[in-house]
């Protein structure tokens, strides 16, 4: 269980650095991106910097403002993290070969 909250608070932090990268990329002042999500200026500046979880609301708004889809910001956060696939368990290492017969 800790694993997967420590994989999704790295995401999320991935999510706040590629949100400051697509306003930095369309060229827009914090003030711009309040004024045309409708979002506090220092709300944006908080999550930017990883200080505040974004809802899902505010991703939405955010991105739409940043001329992405939440879905892009997504993907561009977990290709930051270069996410790995969860390892299957560990398979058992006993001998199943027939009795009388061991594997090599």
């Amino acid at each position: 269980m800790s694993e997967i909250l420590t994989v999704s608070a790295k995401l999320c932090a991935a999510l706040c650095v590629v949100l400051r990268e697509a306003r930095e990329e369309a060229s827009l002042s914090l003030g711009e991106v309040a004024k045309i999500s409708g979002l506090n200026r220092q709300a944006i500046t908080f999550i930017e910097r990883g200080d505040r979880k974004p809802t899902t609301d505010t991703i939405a708004k955010l991105t739409l403002a940043l001329g992405i889809l939440p879905s892009q910001a997504w993907a561009r956060a977990e290709q930051h993290l270069k996410l790995e696939q969860p390892r299957p368990a560990a398979r058992s290492s006993r001998n199943q070969s027939p009795p009388g017969k061991r594997k090599p």
